[in-house]
């Protein structure tokens, strides 16, 4: 990990805070998701907006990622209310939004998922890219 610790905007920090206590869910890989990102917010590095690192994924970062699946490009990490996989949107309580948010790039990630655990490799952040279009490459 770059930082040793996640990295977190004080704005994004109450707002994933927030969404964490109000979220349910009765499926396990999304409970184990959610229970270890609030493990994690404990012991994050919490930074003023103007402090944050470029290569730290937070919402609204594009990101290329990497795992045994392959490479993935251009996906948004983003609020549930935006969330829509088939626009490249991951909502930060999906299971790969809450893996990537507060990572930096070139971290490697070992998450929960439906198939199992998976490593996840952040290959590159992009910023300031909120009003961006997002298209599927694929």
């Amino acid at each position: 990990m770059k930082y040793k610790t996640l990295i977190l905007a004080k704005s994004e920090y109450d707002i994933i805070k927030d969404l964490l206590s109000k979220v349910g869910s009765k499926d396990a890989v999304h409970i184990a998701c959610y229970n270890k990102l609030r493990g994690e917010l404990v012991n994050a590095k919490v930074l003023d907006d103007a402090e944050m690192h470029e290569d730290v994924v937070r919402l609204n970062s594009m990101v290329d990622i990497e795992t045994p699946s392959g490479y993935f490009g251009g996906y948004k990490v983003v609020l549930p209310k935006d969330g829509n996989v088939q626009h490249k949107k991951l909502s930060i309580l999906t299971p790969m939004g809450s893996a990537l948010i507060g990572y930096a790039e070139g971290d490697k990630v070992m998450w929960s998922f439906p198939g199992g655990e998976k490593m996840i490799t952040i290959q590159k952040v992009y910023q300031n890219i909120a009003n961006a279009e997002i298209t599927d490459q694929g």
